[in-house]
């Protein structure tokens, strides 16, 4: 009996003495703080990340605010030559030279889904816009994304595209475009084409400033579209007296006046297909002047 005691007191003692040993910790000094210390992986990035980059950035280094901008040595720049001049890093929004989004203006369904129901109405919409409201005009180093399907106002990029038919351009593009008063037209790269002449023929003939590009948020039920700053209209099947009204009420109504002015030196045109001509004038005096009387 007075062996196992001492056994078991020896055993106790061992144990005690090695779960010492495990709460000694020891700390090496260093001058470095915990996070420059930290040799692990971090998730999901390190704090405050240094870029080994040593070469120049666009528009501007990350984490700098434009107010903090040296303007001095910019004094000849505008604000889209800073940001986006319509060529260069375009890929952030559509990348026309990239085959893997030919799938933006690919049908990719079944045809038969898209085709003309001439007893679905059109469904025309008007969005409210605060009148206090001002879109964002964002530079190339953020991205724009819209919570619908068929946005018609919001944030968009500064240059604007050339007025006509595009293979395919982003809504961060046509979207400036409705900014400055411009009609869009959108259809359903399934749409069936006669439908998308006859809606193309209209609007052409109706005023210059327009936008023509195919768009995948349309539905099947409805995949021809109409678009202005903060309206839309969406048919089946074209009602061209529903075009024309739509048309006459919305074209040159943009936001602000003093932003129609367009940049005629430095426009974009990646995947046009074919510039818009002169209806009257630059200017649209005259809306659809070939509808009058009729």
């Amino acid at each position: 009996m007075f062996k196992s005691f001492v056994f078991f007191v020896v055993i106790v003692a061992y144990s005690e003495e090695i779960y010492g040993k495990r709460l000694i910790v020891k700390r090496k000094t260093t001058t470095k703080s915990p996070v420059e210390a930290w040799t692990g992986k971090w998730f999901p990035g390190p704090p405050h990340p240094k870029d080994p980059w040593k070469g120049k950035w666009f528009p501007y280094e990350p984490y700098t605010s434009m107010k903090n901008l040296d303007m001095s040595h910019k004094q000849d720049l505008k604000a889209y030559e800073i940001c986006d001049d319509g060529k260069q890093y375009i890929g952030v929004d559509y990348d026309p030279n990239n085959i893997q989004q030919t799938f933006e203006h690919l049908c990719l369904a079944n045809r038969t889904l898209y085709a003309p129901n001439m007893n679905r109405e059109a469904l025309r919409m008007e969005y409210f816009i605060p009148p206090a409201y001002e879109a964002p005009i964002k530079c190339l180093n953020e991205t724009i994304s819209y919570d619908t399907q068929l946005p018609t106002f919001g944030a968009y990029r500064p240059i604007a595209p050339k007025y006509g038919s595009y293979i395919f351009l982003p809504a961060q593009r046509w979207l400036s475009s409705l900014s400055q008063g411009a009609i869009v037209m959108l259809y359903h790269p399934c749409a069936y084409s006669g439908q998308v002449k006859l809606l193309q023929n209209t609007l052409r003939a109706c005023l210059y400033r327009h936008v023509i590009t195919p768009w995948l948020g349309l539905s099947s039920e409805r995949p021809l579209a109409l678009v202005a700053w903060g309206n839309s209209l969406e048919m089946s099947v074209v009602d061209d007296h529903l075009v024309v009204d739509f048309i006459k009420q919305n074209a040159k109504q943009r936001p602000d006046l003093t932003t129609g002015q367009r940049n005629k030196t430095k426009m974009y045109e990646a995947g046009l297909i074919q510039e818009a001509h002169l209806v009257t004038d630059e200017n649209d005096v005259e809306i659809c002047g070939y509808k009058e009387g009729m």
